[in-house]
C-alpha cells in the first residue's frame, strides 16, 4: 500500500461512525508494519482527540503482533512449557502487565504447594480446597479475568480449565502421575486408577463410572487453545475490535499481516457490508 494511502486512511479515522472507522482500522492493518509505524507516530499528537484516540489504540495492536506471534509459536514448540503458556495466555488480555510479575506469581505458587507434602491425589485437592481454588459464580463464569493467571492466582477464582492446569503443575511436580479429563461438561483433574478431583466438587476425590462419557485433554496445546478461545469469544461479545483482532490472529497462527476472513463484516477487514459488495 503506497505511503499516500496510508495517510489518507489515518485521516478517515475520526469518522464518527464506530463501524466505518473499525472498517478503515481493518485495512490499515493489511499493511506492512515498517510502512504503518512511522505514520502512525505522524498522527498520534493530532489536535484531533478522536483520531489521537484511535491512532493510540491502532498503535497498541500493531505494537501487540509480537506478543500474538509468540503465542502462536508457544503452540507449536516441541517442548510445551505451561508455565509460559499460562504467561502469555494472560497477556493476551491484560497486555500491560509484566511476564516477571506473573512468573513470580506462580513461583509463589509452585513454592507453597511443594511445602504442603503433596503425596497422592486426596492431597493436592485438599490442597487446593484448602487454599480457597473455586469457580466463580455463575453470572461471572464467562468474564476473562477467569483464564488469566494473574487474577487467578490472586482472587483464588477461575475457570475450571485454569484451575485444573494449576492443580496438574503442583501435582505433577510433587512427581504424581495425572492428566485432565473432561466429563458432562466440566474439567477435572484424574490420576491413574480413574479418581478424578475438579473445583466444581469443591475438589473431593470422586472414583466414576461416569468417565465412559469424558474425554481426556492431555495435549496442552488443546488446553490453551480452548483457553484463548474463550477469550476470543468474549471480546467478539463485548464488540472489542482490538481483542478480536489480536487474539484472532494469536489463535490462527497469523503474522497480523493478514485479515481474519473467517469473520464477519467489520472484523474481517472488508471495506463494505456484505449487501453493499457484490461479490458476497
Amino acid at each position: 500500500m503506497s505511503r499516500d494511502r496510508i495517510k489518507l486512511l489515518l485521516g478517515m479515522l475520526d469518522d464518527p461512525d464506530v463501524n466505518s472507522a473499525v472498517s478503515v482500522m481493518g485495512e490499515l492493518l493489511r499493511c506492512d508494519t515498517n510502512e504503518l509505524l512511522p505514520l502512525l507516530g505522524e498522527f498520534q499528537e493530532s489536535s484531533d482527540l478522536l483520531l489521537r484516540k484511535r491512532v493510540h489504540e491502532l498503535q497498541s495492536i500493531v505494537n501487540m503482533r509480537k506478543r500474538r506471534q509468540h503465542f502462536a509459536q508457544i503452540l507449536e514448540k516441541p517442548e510445551f512449557d505451561v508455565f509460559e503458556a499460562l504467561i502469555e495466555l494472560h497477556l493476551l488480555w491484560f497486555d500491560r502487565d509484566t511476564p516477571e510479575m506473573l512468573a513470580e506469581m506462580l513461583r509463589t505458587f509452585m513454592s507453597v504447594a511443594a511445602n504442603n507434602q503433596i503425596s497422592n491425589i486426596r492431597d493436592l485437592g485438599a490442597f487446593m480446597m484448602r487454599n480457597n481454588f473455586a469457580l466463580p459464580p455463575e453470572d461471572e463464569a464467562m468474564e476473562p479475568e477467569n483464564f488469566c493467571i494473574g487474577p487467578v492466582l490472586e482472587d483464588r477464582l477461575g475457570a475450571d480449565i485454569i484451575l485444573c492446569t494449576l492443580a496438574l503443575l503442583a501435582g505433577i511436580d510433587a512427581g504424581l502421575e495425572l492428566g485432565m479429563v473432561r466429563v458432562a461438561g466440566r474439567f477435572a483433574v484424574i490420576n491413574a486408577a480413574g479418581e478424578m478431583i475438579a473445583p466444581d466438587n469443591d475438589w473431593m476425590p470422586d472414583q466414576v463410572s461416569k468417565l465412559e462419557r469424558g474425554d481426556f485433554w492431555n495435549d496442552p496445546r488443546a488446553v490453551f487453545k480452548y483457553a484463548a478461545s474463550m477469550l476470543f469469544l468474549y471480546a467478539a461479545g463485548s464488540d472489542n475490535f482490538r481483542y478480536i483482532h489480536t487474539i484472532g490472529h494469536a489463535l490462527c497462527g497469523s503474522d497480523g499481516g493478514s485479515v481474519l476472513d473467517f469473520l464477519p463484516y467489520p472484523y474481517n477487514g472488508s471495506s463494505e457490508p456484505p449487501g453493499n459488495n457484490p461479490d458476497k
